[in-house]
């Protein structure tokens, strides 16, 4: 029997990088993934949908190129070129590199089968069973599909299949106003399907600052997309013809159409991982971790989506790390939760970091609001796009950024100088007091932060 100081079950962003950075340490690991290397972000989620995103923001700006005194005949969006844009930019990502993504040449061994437990320190890989002492499971999420009657009869699709369409459906139904519902709503929607969004919650994207989510609604409606809010589906039947209605739950009248994408959240990814055999405390949503990523086994740790947490690539990279620090470390890491940016490429885009004014209320934070609105930014006028807004929340005691919330062009580049900002627990005067290029898109950030000259005097007696 093979025996290992680390197993990694899954090999997207988290455990590769938890794999990689064991292995240079000098580490015995193995790492088993049943599909591709990458994971769901580089396969079905980040990388194509970035570019299909790309591809649509051409299309609609070529529609608008008169505006900029640009009089040309452009014959047609062919989407299924644009697809073959979107698969060639993956595969340019992805290199020409080894199917182990490298793992052989740092001495880890690479499994391409399914991994389950046998026990909480053997691990079934194929017809083989290694041993461990220590695991890290990093399977991350798999769409979540409601129990919807007539669902499953009419056939859907979810974010996997919507990246390798090569036909556009004519009416779209999108189920789940979060980020990957809106983004393949606003992508489709400009080459040309007809879409409606149903969102059983208040407003779209709920975990955004309700400023931001009313901006992207009134955005994303002028566009064409029809937005239902409050709305659940409650059946789906299957027409003669193949057509698919809906039916809600409300006054909402039954929706007629061609296909339907499912993005109403995701769940982990456990199916026949048999974690009963580790005892592993689990529900259908995630695999619960303390701070420093351990499950309640103290030698298995878990990593990225798994968790249930902040469903982003950059934070499974960096759980990944940290998880690989912390297996073997007896100084012990927590997970650092006030610092993470999040962006949803919708255009314009939406980009946001800490607390949200909702929170900020709910906790009795001393706060104030800074705003800036793309409108009066010289940059966005002369780019020919002025939508968008920043709104900063800051701490009324010391100056300090509590969130930062953008929707605007370039938002999640925009955001950087926020984020280091709130990492190195800088005042918000440090951002007003800094030299910006004009004309640029970061000038919206220092306006907002220039109307913060108030806490000047709190902040040097704090800092003194």
């Amino acid at each position: 029997m093979q025996t290992f100081d680390l197993v990694v079950i899954g090999g997207g962003s988290a455990g590769l990088k938890a794999a990689r950075t064991a292995a240079r340490q000098g580490r015995r690991v193995a790492l088993a993934e049943e599909r591709e290397l990458g994971g769901e972000c580089f396969w079905a989620g980040c990388v194509p949908t970035k570019a299909m995103v790309r591809a649509a923001e051409v299309w609609h700006l070529v529609g608008r190129a008169h505006e900029f005194g640009i009089h040309t005949q452009v014959i047609k969006a062919d989407f299924a070129d644009a697809m073959r844009y979107k698969d060639g930019v993956v595969k340019t990502i992805s290199g020409e590199g080894p199917e182990d993504a490298g793992l052989s040449k740092l001495g880890a061994s690479y499994f391409p089968t399914r991994a389950s437990f046998e026990s909480a320190h053997e691990i079934r890989v194929g017809n083989e069973v290694i041993r461990t002492e220590k695991v890290l499971i990093a399977t991350g999420t798999v769409p979540h599909i409601p129990d919807v009657p007539g669902l499953r009869e009419a056939g859907f699709i979810t974010n996997r299949e919507a990246v390798h369409l090569t036909t556009l459906p004519k009416r779209l139904a999108v189920m789940g106003g979060g980020p990957i519902g809106l983004e393949f709503a606003q992508l489709f929607r400009r080459f040309g399907a007809e879409v409606t969004v149903l969102d059983h919650g208040e407003r779209l994207l709920s975990k955004e600052d309700a400023d931001i989510s009313a901006l992207a609604t009134q955005f994303l409606r002028e566009e064409g997309i029809v937005v239902h809010n409050g709305t659940r589906v409650t059946e789906v039947e299957t027409l003669e013809d193949g057509t698919k209605r809906l039916r809600f739950n409300n006054e909402t009248p039954p929706l007629d159409c061609d296909e339907i994408l499912v993005a109403t959240g995701r769940r982990a990814a456990i199916t026949g991982m048999n974690l009963e055999a580790a005892d592993i405390v689990h529900d259908a949503r995630h695999i619960p971790v303390d701070p420093y990523l351990r499950t309640n086994q103290p030698h298995i740790f878990a990593a990225g989506d798994i968790t249930g947490g902040y469903l982003f690539t950059h934070v499974a990279s960096y759980e990944g790390g940290l998880a690989a620090h912390n297996l073997f470390s007896g100084t012990l890491i927590p997970f650092d939760h006030r610092v993470v940016p999040r962006c949803t490429y919708i255009d314009p885009e939406v980009a946001s970091i800490g607390v949200t004014e909702a929170t900020a209320k709910a906790q009795n934070l001393p706060y104030t609001v800074l705003k800036y609105s793309f409108a009066d930014l010289d940059r966005a006028i002369l780019y020919g796009d002025a939508r968008g807004l920043v709104k900063i929340l800051v701490d009324e005691l010391n100056g300090r950024i509590l969130g930062a919330h953008l929707i605007g062009p370039q938002a999640s580049s925009v955001l950087a100088e926020l984020a280091v900002a709130m990492r190195n627990h800088l005042p918000i005067t440090a951002i007003a007091e800094t030299m910006h290029a004009y004309p640029s898109f970061p000038e919206a950030v220092e306006a907002a932060a220039l109307s913060a000259r108030n806490f000047r005097g709190q902040v040097d007696g704090a800092m003194g």
